[in-house]
């Protein structure tokens, strides 16, 4: 049977200051020996993780949904979200690793894509396929990056932090594009939904009602529907319950909690309840998921 999802955190020794690695992986391995996880299993992290594929091919599992691995391109991997990789023997590419606290530090904070969790309904969700020439700016700037860490001096923190800079402002822009694609005209509640987005994501296993959230942005339910509607194409409701459903897969694959220790842990007192709306979202019952992907895992 498969274990509980392991939470990996950052590989580095408590002397270190600058909480930010590179590793460049080839074929199945990661290079560099210090990279102490095993990432043959699905898994999570409890800092960001940009995966960036050069060459070969493979497959990329991000909660519960598979993306081909189309070189040249960056994947973007928020803390929590449970992936597994499935490289090729002619996969060649990068692992940029880096805690929150560094980017909140380093960054003020910006969001590395905006609107983050509206990018996850986007075709390709939170991943960036680009052509050889679209790629030229950001492979560069990795090999500055690389070099620098190589050269070691006074300045380079500094220096490397300035190159990263550049590097997340193309990777937001680059989203912001794809974004703007699909909204062409800049929505009025764009930033209304991007708060409730992410109080979702901080507080879904507390609060499940729409107006709690509405009260904590100061709007009625009505008009955060509404805006939510608007941009989305799914009611305020349908997208904290997505949330939700998340959540649950996750915990039924990767805990030992039985259906009515996740309904507990997800804040359902009723454990019947749960697991009707679990069908009514999934067309399967919390059990009958739990088995099947366990089987997949497995083979």
């Amino acid at each position: 049977m498969l274990e509980k999802v392991p939470m990996y955190e950052l590989p580095f020794a408590a002397k270190e200051k600058f909480a930010l690695k590179i590793y460049r992986v080839k074929g199945k391995r990661i290079q560099r020996k210090d990279y102490p996880h095993d990432t043959a299993l699905p898994h999570k992290h409890n800092y960001f993780e940009l995966c960036v594929f050069t060459n070969g091919s493979g497959e990329h599992e991000i909660d519960f949904r598979n993306y081909p691995i189309l070189p040249p391109s960056i994947h973007v991997l928020q803390p929590g979200q449970v992936h597994q990789i499935r490289r090729g023997e002619n996969y060649e590419g990068y692992l940029f690793i880096f805690s929150k606290e560094f980017y909140n530090l380093r960054f003020n904070g910006l969001e590395i894509i905006p609107g983050y969790p509206l990018v996850t309904q986007l075709e390709n969700g939170p991943i960036l396929n680009m052509t050889p020439e679209e790629f030229t700016g950001f492979s560069s700037i990795i090999s500055a990056i690389e070099e620098e860490f190589d050269r070691i001096s006074a300045e380079t923190e500094e220096i490397i932090i300035s190159f990263l800079n550049i590097f997340f402002l193309r990777l937001r822009n680059r989203f912001a594009a794809l974004l703007k694609h699909r909204h062409p005209v800049l929505h009025p509640h764009q930033n209304l939904v991007n708060s409730f987005n992410q109080l979702v994501d901080r507080h879904f296993n507390q609060l499940h009602q729409v107006k709690e959230y509405a009260e904590r942005l100061g709007e009625s339910p009505a008009v955060l529907n509404r805006a939510v509607k608007s941009l989305t194409g799914k009611t305020a409701s349908e997208l904290i319950i997505e949330r939700l459903i998340l959540e649950a897969k996750r915990l039924l694959i990767y805990s030992d909690l039985s259906n009515k220790e996740v309904a507990f842990s997800l804040n359902y007192t009723d454990p019947s309840y749960f697991t009707r709306l679990f069908r009514m979202k999934t067309g399967t019952t919390p059990s009958e998921f739990r088995n099947r992907m366990r089987r997949q895992y497995e083979n």
